[in-house]
């Protein structure tokens, strides 16, 4: 299994504020994107997106609902694709959504971010690979084969010749052992923290064994040796998916069971 960190949500060129965790629940805001057929209003984020934008976005502003993990799909094209496509991400792999975010609250009916909140990077969602497809600019062919995903945005509109969807299982076999869902949101916790506590920086994140080359573990794209500093990864500013090979098999699955552990539970509990 590979394993791609992928980078959603708000960032500091597009959107230009952290998404905000309310009531312990991180709420990925997407992108603003004009080519979109679907508003802040339609995804019921418009009063969070006017309040903590300081109305610089509001509720008719069109955005790219991308991942979308209501129903477990994910597009990608241009370089950000190519460099999947050259790293034979597929059936079986695993992309953890990440993003930048800070706590907020209601104060007087309106969101506002915490004033003592750090901003941070952290894991929002998941989603397993069943199916990939080339959809390419072909986007009514995908949309009349496939109904149930037809609103998603890159199965809409024009789009370059890699222009390719992901699509998740209903469930996942996790190393054949706990059968989870193939998509879903994490709930926020330490587990799914990647942003050391101590650090002056939300791209400085703590490595497990297995992310650590010092320890055998492996180097994420975009990246290399000299990204480590005092025990600490650097992140790339720039670049949306960050693949990783796992050498350390028994370590890889100590930390992704760990990070599942909440998922497991309530599925046995079910």
């Amino acid at each position: 299994m590979k394993l791609v960190f992928s980078r959603k949500g708000f960032d500091s060129s597009a959107g230009g504020f952290p998404s905000p965790i309310i009531d312990g629940k991180p709420i990925s805001l997407p992108i603003p994107y004009p080519s979109s057929n679907v508003s802040y209003q339609h995804l019921n984020l418009g009063k969070i997106v006017r309040d903590l934008t300081g109305r610089k976005l509001g509720d008719k502003d069109l955005c790219h609902n991308d991942p979308d993990l209501e129903m477990g799909a994910f597009g990608q094209v241009s370089s950000a694709q190519s460099h999947l496509h050259n790293q034979n991400i597929g059936s079986g792999d695993l992309f953890l959504f990440f993003g930048w975010f800070r706590e907020a609250e209601i104060v007087d009916c309106n969101y506002r971010y915490k004033s003592d909140a750090i901003d941070h990077h952290r894991i929002f969602g998941w989603m397993f690979i069943d199916q990939k497809f080339n959809v390419g600019s072909e986007t009514e062919e995908f949309r009349r084969k496939f109904t149930k995903y037809a609103n998603h945005p890159h199965a809409t509109g024009k789009w370059g010749p890699n222009n390719t969807i992901y699509l998740a299982p209903k469930t996942f076999s996790l190393f054949g052992e706990y059968t989870i869902r193939g998509f879903g949101n994490f709930s926020v916790s330490k587990r799914t923290l990647l942003t050391n506590e101590n650090a002056t920086s939300k791209r400085f994140w703590s490595v497990p064994d297995w992310l650590d080359p010092a320890k055998g573990g492996c180097i994420p794209s975009y990246h290399d040796e000299r990204s480590y500093i005092d025990g600490l990864l650097k992140t790339a500013g720039r670049g949306q998916e960050f693949v990783c090979h796992p050498r350390q098999n028994n370590k890889f699955k100590e930390w992704l069971l760990d990070l599942f552990s909440e998922e497991i539970n309530n599925l046995n509990q079910t």
